[in-house]
């Protein structure tokens, strides 16, 4: 089948699409087992043809609980499933990469490798400060900035996705990173010396007193004071990933795409 993918025959590549649309949508496994080399542009022709299938799969994978983006609140491991199953929704479904979990345990692990005494603050110098990762100011808007396995194998990424990079390798050192759901930007929670701070990952991991962004703004609203003041729950910060998706998915035309992700957000979004 991969051979006939170059045949410009609508027949042949009609019949490839729908033998292709009822798999999972990902054939990265077997075209490991395979040894095959696919062109550049056999392999994106490829990709879109596996879309269906993957579309299929987020939506039977996608377990939606009685309480919705609520009763995701504290449980991290389930949280980190439904990061991992977007992460392989936007992948290639070709390419074999390691899985979130396991990319997040080899990032932890070099960092208490590289730190001997690790702490909030040192993890996020050595994340961001360093500029080992960087926002992606490029392709601000490009859906791949919402799949943490592509986040850590580029070294960049939006906002919410390198701040959960910093709270989820930090959890794995047993460290407090906690999400700030301000609106238009968000940002990283910590305490330093007992006080707290946020860090914006996006700009190399820049720190900003909370005290002093309350002491110096009187006009903050209701708002943004209690973003910055208690730490997000884990359900708003799923429902703000899939929010941005959406978007990004609006914006690119990828309507079938935009509506997947519309459907999930309003059976996870629970008042």
């Amino acid at each position: 089948m991969l051979q006939l993918l170059d045949d410009e025959e609508p027949a042949i590549q009609s019949a490839i699409s729908k033998e292709l649309a009822d798999t999972s949508g990902d054939l990265s496994h077997e075209i490991a087992a395979l040894g095959v080399d696919i062109s550049t542009t056999s392999q994106k022709l490829l990709s879109e043809m596996l879309l269906p299938g993957r579309r299929e799969t987020l939506m039977a994978e996608w377990q939606v609980p009685p309480q919705g983006s609520h009763s995701v609140d504290g449980d991290y491991e389930t949280f980190e499933s439904y990061l991992s199953m977007v992460s392989d929704f936007l992948h290639d479904g070709i390419t074999l990469r390691p899985s979130l979990p396991d990319l997040l345990d080899i990032l932890a692990e070099e960092a208490r490798t590289e730190k001997a005494h690790i702490s909030e603050n040192a993890l996020r110098a050595w994340l961001f400060e360093s500029g080992r990762f960087k926002g992606n100011k490029d392709n601000y808007y490009a859906p791949e900035n919402s799949d943490l396995c592509w986040c850590i194998d580029n070294e960049t990424g939006n906002p919410i996705s390198l701040s959960l990079i910093y709270i989820l390798v930090a959890r794995r050192l047993n460290l407090e990173v906690h999400g700030c759901n301000y609106p238009g930007h968000f940002l990283a929670m910590i305490q330093i010396n007992g006080k707290k701070h946020l860090a914006d990952c996006f700009h190399r991991g820049r720190l900003i007193s909370v005290e002093e962004v309350l002491n110096s703004n009187k006009h903050i609203s209701d708002y943004a004071r209690h973003a910055i003041t208690e730490s997000a729950p884990l359900g708003s910060i799923l429902l703000r990933i899939i929010r941005n998706l959406m978007h990004c998915f609006k914006k690119g035309q990828r309507f079938e795409d935009e509506k997947v992700f519309t459907m999930i957000f309003d059976k996870m979004h629970v008042d």
